[in-house]
């Protein structure tokens, strides 16, 4: 008695789609170093750009917020602990916004390789945010750079941030990979993810602190898992303090979540995206 293929294959589940991402973890290495370095290929500064343009976005920032604005967090109110301030901010959302914007379009972008048989097209939407985490690495090695040079040096309160960077890229994937899939029906979802995170980049406390915030609009603060994650990147790295627990354990349990349910949807719904891209 003959089997239908279809019948016998395995449900589709978030924890099978993360586990199609590990048994391809050597494609997705080629990939990701394929996309890094096609950034910059042909460019004349090559992979240097992704140290000159995290300082032009320093510099801007920081004459525009406390220059021209005079938006000052710290007792003494001197540049350097702004610029500080405001790169460890950057450095975290760059790498959010990085990452959701171009997994947004992975999937319709890559059509010809969604189309062969058995290719595992989480690998699209994984290799970005792998690469984006590599940008976000050199921004840290900047921020290191500058607290050594005009900040209170380093602690190993440093190595208690690296973590983060894995939960971030977990929320970042998991958000993505939700995108990418809605992207698929509905294709200027990336119009409408560029306005949302323009609009999240100025409620995020980027370019200011969280205790400055309105108390009437706190609910956009509370729950947005991107302010927590800067607050502990700024608590670890300049601070050189713990953050609140509560903070920690809601930014891990809401990146955890945000990457099942991403993959899920992914996985619930990648059999169609062959014929819909």
């Amino acid at each position: 008695m003959e089997t239908d293929p279809a019948a016998s294959a395995p449900y589709p589940s978030a924890l099978g789609e993360l586990a199609a991402l590990w048994r391809a973890r050597t494609l997705l290495g080629a990939f990701s170093r394929q996309e890094i370095s096609a950034r910059y290929v042909g460019s004349s500064l090559g992979l240097f750009w992704t140290i000159i343009i995290p300082l032009l976005e320093l510099l801007t920032y920081t004459f525009v917020f406390h220059t021209l604005l005079s938006v000052n967090f710290h007792p003494t109110g001197t540049t350097r602990h702004y610029v500080l301030f405001l790169f460890c901010g950057i450095m975290a959302w760059a790498g959010f916004a990085d990452g959701i914007t171009r997994c947004t379009t992975c999937i319709t972008d890559h059509a010809h390789l969604v189309r062969k048989l058995n290719f595992p097209a989480i690998v699209l939407p994984a290799h970005l945010v792998l690469s984006t985490l590599v940008n976000q690495g050199f921004r840290l090695v900047i921020l290191l750079l500058g607290m050594l040079l005009i900040g209170d040096g380093w602690s190993w309160h440093v190595l208690l941030a690296l973590p983060f960077f894995v939960i971030q890229a977990a929320l970042t994937l998991g958000v993505g990979m939700f995108l990418a899939t809605l992207n698929v029906y509905f294709r200027d979802m990336g119009h409408w993810v560029n306005a949302a995170l323009m609009f999240g980049m100025f409620v995020t406390p980027v370019f200011y602190p969280a205790s400055a915030y309105p108390r009437q609009f706190i609910l956009l603060l509370a729950p947005n898992p991107m302010a927590q994650l800067i607050g502990i990147y700024q608590s670890f790295l300049l601070n050189q303090a713990f953050p609140p627990v509560t903070s920690m354990m809601y930014a891990t349990i809401v990146s955890g979540v945000a990457l099942m349910v991403g993959a899920s949807v992914f996985a619930h719904n990648r059999k169609e995206f062959p014929d819909l891209v």
